[in-house]
Parts: structure tokens; sequence; C-alpha cells
């Protein structure tokens, strides 16, 4: 009598462990369920679309801008947009302000259009001032540029087009300018504290004075299958010029 009893002690045990392990696995399951549900949400809630490629973890961000004719797609590229302007049909000039660090330069873009052909796009850049104090800076964005001649762009095997990058040369290209003109636009636009930071430069790209490309534009191109007609559309592109 003692073995059957501790027969059926072992059986027991062993059903109750069975269990537990089965009630385990159950809620290691409904754990990652959740932690999907909430990531594809969490991708979901972004101002740009986000598309998962070849079964990797890491999400590319693609900023759709959508036109009456078109839609243009750029990879990899965050763009400050609180208010959801850029889901709206845009006019044919929009502009767009990229997050700090964000850069459309060698990106690809894709176009999408069922009433446009002989589509083409080319890119420039421009380059302001800016004014350095360590951290803060004064942007001279509202003042003189350098812009940069359009280049068209090239496309990939599947379509696509690849954005131009530009070396440090380039970032630094700037017009002739009078040094005191420079001063006097530090004064009105920063103030007396960042004039006399620049009281002693030569040049605007003499420390704590540089020069920095400050807006990407890219021109759309495309003819109406209909009727031939030229349609173009423009989106510039504000980027960040400090940290």
């Amino acid at each position: 009598m003692k073995t059957l009893h501790n027969i059926i002690i072992i059986l027991t045990f062993t059903t109750f462990c069975s269990c537990s392990n089965v009630s385990t696995d159950k809620t290691v399951a409904t754990q990652n369920d959740s932690i999907v549900s909430d990531t594809v949400n969490i991708l979901n809630q972004t101002s740009n679309e986000a598309t998962i490629t070849n079964g990797d973890e890491e999400a590319d961000t693609i900023t759709t801008i959508k036109f009456d004719e078109l839609t243009v797609s750029i990879n990899r590229l965050i763009i400050y947009d609180e208010d959801k302007k850029i889901d709206q049909i845009q006019k044919d000039t929009v502009e767009m302000y990229a997050e700090l660090g964000e850069t459309i330069e060698g990106q690809l873009i894709s176009i999408s259009s069922d009433q446009l052909k002989g589509l083409t796009v080319e890119q420039r850049y421009e380059t302001s001032v800016i004014i350095m104090n360590e951290g803060p800076h004064c942007d001279l964005t509202d003042w003189k540029h350098f812009y940069s001649d359009w280049k068209q762009l090239l496309t990939n095997s599947t379509g696509q087009f690849t954005c131009n990058k530009y070396s440090e040369k380039e970032y630094e290209k700037f017009p002739k300018i009078s040094i005191n003109d420079l001063k006097q636009k530090v004064k009105d636009k920063c103030g007396d504290k960042w004039l006399k930071l620049v009281e002693k430069v030569k040049t605007p790209t003499e420390y704590p004075s540089g020069v920095s490309i400050s807006r990407y534009y890219l021109r759309v191109t495309g003819q109406r299958k209909d009727n031939g007609q030229t349609v173009t559309k423009l989106i510039v592109i504000e980027r960040p010029m400090g940290c």
C-alpha cells in the first residue's frame, strides 16, 4: 500500500508540473503577441511611413508627399510635422522641415503616377551662414545664399532615383560678400552679444562664423499622358544647421 501511495504522489506531482509549464508558455505567448501588436501600433502612429524589409527588425522611415498627379516617397527621411500636414494633397510647391541629423543625400526616391510619363528628378542645394557659440547658434537663413546648379538624378535597376551627395567643399560654398555687411546682419538678426563673436573674422567660413547647407531642393517633372502638358513639382527641405 505504501508503494501504491508513493506512485500516486509521483503521478500527481508530474501532472501539476506539466500544467504549470503549459500555463507559463501561454503567458509568454500572450506577452509576445502584445509586444508585436504594440510595435505595429507605434509604427503606424508616426507621421512618416515605416516599412520593414527582408524580415529584419530595422525599419526604414519613408516620407511620402502626395500631389494630384503623382506621389513622391523619400527613403530614410524623418521630418518635423506635428500637424500632419504631409498627409494632405500638396500644391505645386511644398516645404518640409527635416529633423536634426536627417539628410536626403544618398537616399532613394520612388515616384508613382498613373497620369504622367517621362518622369525626371533634379536636385540642388542652398547654403547659409551660421554663427556658432559652442552649443547655441544663430542661423542667417533669411540673408544671402549660394545656390548650386540643378543636377538630374540617376536611377537604379528598380527605377528609383538616387539623391546626390555633397563634399565638405561644396557645403562651404558662398558668394563673395562684404564682411562688414555680414557683421551688420549678425547685429540686426542675432544681437550685440553675437556681434562680439565675429568682430575679428575676415571670411564667412572663419569660426565662429561658418557656412553650411540649409536647404535641399527637388524638382520633379513629367508630361501628362492625356495631352502632353508638362507638370512640375518643387519639394523644399529645410535642414537644421546646428546641433
